[in-house]
């Protein structure tokens, strides 16, 4: 898929009006913080939305797509052309945190881009990810991501996973509505109109069941993964 102009369509007004990040990572923002000083990189970080609602502000940005990485730089962030599935174009053991938020289900090759992600990790950097658990449409999202298979690929890749935590399904109110208007197929219709009535139960019980059962509750697995320092006796936390 060509990203060029990708964050031409989602744009940024549009994803505020709709309390995109809001709806998805307000109960588990606190999570997200970082010590000041650290030095940041989101990678496939588009057009930096993600960083402006985390209110981190010296980012630097990598990604391939030339419409989000203009954004990212009229909103003050360092962004960095490139290709995430090669190798990126920086130094080893350059940064202190590093956020990875609905990235690696657009990716043939996501071990490159984990791979890559620890090479420029400090020791004991750490690595945040969000990935969603949804259905592969064979264009857009390659490839569906359940819990075995995001908490694999970091460990393969030489990760330590500290924490995973969720964020709940049936959430996105708007976006089933929007989907029982436009699909064709019944089947479809039916079976989102059973999940618009889930999403009217409270978020404390969507997310017990996230918990409980998340390949099939979970929306976004929200892993915080530790680069390892050799020098130093690691224990998995998880």
């Amino acid at each position: 898929m060509d990203y060029s102009n990708y964050w031409k369509g989602e744009n940024w007004e549009t994803r505020e009006k709709r309390r995109y990040y809001q709806k998805l990572y307000n109960q588990i923002k606190h999570r997200l913080a970082v010590n000041p000083g650290s030095k940041i990189i989101d990678i496939g970080g588009g057009d930096g939305h993600l960083m402006h609602y985390l209110g981190l502000s010296n980012v630097d940005l990598i990604d391939i797509s030339s419409s989000g990485l203009n954004i990212a730089r009229s909103k003050g962030l360092n962004a960095i052309s490139a290709n995430i599935q090669s190798e990126f174009p920086i130094k080893n053991n350059s940064y202190d945190i590093a956020f990875c938020f609905e990235v690696f289900e657009h990716l043939e090759h996501p071990e490159i881009t984990a791979s890559e992600i620890m090479r420029i990790l400090k020791p004991n950097g750490a690595l945040f990810v969000g990935q969603p658990n949804m259905r592969a449409d064979g264009t857009h999202h390659l490839r569906r991501f359940y819990k075995k298979d995001i908490m694999r690929l970091l460990k393969e890749s030489g990760f330590l996973i500290e924490w995973i935590d969720y964020v709940p399904g049936f959430i996105m109110r708007d976006a089933i509505i929007d989907d029982i208007k436009k699909t064709p197929s019944i089947f479809r219709k039916i079976k989102q109109t059973v999940a618009l009535g889930i999403s009217l139960l409270p978020r404390k019980i969507l997310y017990l069941l996230a918990k409980t059962v998340p390949n099939r509750f979970c929306l976004i697995f929200i892993i915080k993964a530790v680069k390892k320092d050799p020098k130093a006796n690691n224990k998995i936390n998880f």
